[in-house]
């Protein structure tokens, strides 16, 4: 065994210490889509969507990959033959005794969270988990058999079939597992209509990223755009300027432009739309929340807006980029101005929130909203 995982040194360290981060990472847009569902998570269930994906990406990672790391010795040294005798771990576990049993519960241990998911959180039916954790099974199985589908020169992992029927059969124990929860503890029912009008600092975050999703794919495609129309409309000189029209000017426009689309995207997401729709903005209206705790009308509305467009706008300020769109090697990726100040912007918002339960714009005085206010909003 450890001769075998020897050959795994630098690809399984590697593995390990990014499997937890890319997993918080992943977990996000579960819990935009739990915020979607629900409209509001408990911490229990932050934890459980977040272990949720931790499992499935090792699942994937551990079964799949890392990859030896010497391919040509490792072939050369290794031959796995599939394992197609059905049945044959009752065999091994009459020979290799605990052993064998213990690598038989594994197997159907593996798969037991997956059923649970899909059961609890997905809502699937059991004639759809059984035949889902097969597939599963089968396909991670075929691609151990090929060598990851000839990604790797040769396979580098056993195809059992009885792995089939084991793993199957814990996705079946996941769904029973589900089922007797959902006797116990029935999930909530939730008003699809109700907005939150009190969110959480968790839900805000989740639905800002959502909205910067938005901003940076509208401002990289029209920033991109109006760059290469510029590029191609004008002549450029020998210089290194250009002219159009009578006009001459340098490379740097290119570079204010795009900052003036950055700024025009992030004003449409995170001014014009939630005040046109009563504080939502779009990633507010898949989470089901507003930004607008209280209600507020006239000029304590505009300020409660300014407020929070020039927070956000420092929080998220990249800083002076010395690259147009990634067009040239980047000096440095942030002014470490801008960094400071966001950082500054970002640990005195949390801190407020730690204290207070707002932000500072949430401090701006108007008219509680409540609960069965909510309705009105649409």
């Amino acid at each position: 065994m450890l001769a075998y995982l020897g050959h795994f040194s630098a690809s399984f360290i590697v593995t390990m210490i990014a499997w937890p981060f890319v997993s918080a990472v992943l977990t996000l847009p579960i819990l935009a889509g739990m915020y979607h569902r629900h409209h509001q998570l408990r911490f229990s269930a932050v934890v459980a969507a977040y272990l949720a994906v931790l499992y499935l990406l090792g699942l994937v990672a551990f079964t799949l990959y890392p990859m030896p790391d010497n391919p040509q010795v490792y072939c050369e040294t290794n031959q796995f033959a599939p394992q197609l005798s059905v049945m044959r771990f009752v065999r091994d576990i009459r020979t290799g005794g605990l052993d064998g049993l213990l690598q038989l519960v594994l197997n159907v241990v593996l798969f037991v969270p997956l059923g649970f998911v899909m059961a609890r959180w997905l809502r699937w039916e059991g004639w759809v988990v059984i035949p889902a954790g097969f597939l599963v099974s089968l396909t991670i199985e075929c691609s151990q058999l090929t060598g990851f589908w000839g990604l790797y020169p040769c396979a580098y992992r056993h195809f059992d079939v009885d792995d089939l029927m084991t793993n199957t059969l814990g996705a079946i124990l996941g769904w029973a597992l589900a089922w007797l929860l959902d006797r116990i503890s029935p999930p909530e029912q939730i008003d699809r209509d109700e907005i939150n009008v009190a969110p959480k600092l968790l839900h805000r975050a989740v639905t800002l990223v959502i909205d910067m999703c938005l901003v940076s794919v509208v401002y990289f495609c029209l920033a991109a755009a109006g760059i290469f129309l510029l590029h191609h409309a004008a002549t450029p000189l020998p210089d290194g300027d250009y002219r159009l029209g009578g006009l001459t000017f340098g490379i740097a426009v290119f570079t204010v432009l795009a900052r003036v689309v950055a700024v025009l995207a992030f004003l449409v997401f995170e001014l014009w739309i939630p005040v046109t729709h009563y504080g939502q903005t779009l990633g507010g209206m898949f989470t089901h929340m507003t930004v607008e705790t209280k209600w507020r009308h006239g000029k304590v509305r505009a300020a409660f807006y300014a407020l929070r467009s020039i927070l956000l706008y420092a929080l998220l300020q990249p800083g002076r980029n010395d690259d147009v769109l990634g067009t040239r090697s980047i000096k440095s990726a942030f002014d470490a101005g801008s960094t400071r100040v966001s950082f500054a912007v970002a640990l005195a918002m949390l801190l407020i929130w730690i204290v207070a339960r707002q932000l500072p714009y949430d401090f701006i005085p108007g008219r509680p909203k409540l609960h069965e206010q909510t309705q009105s909003l649409r």
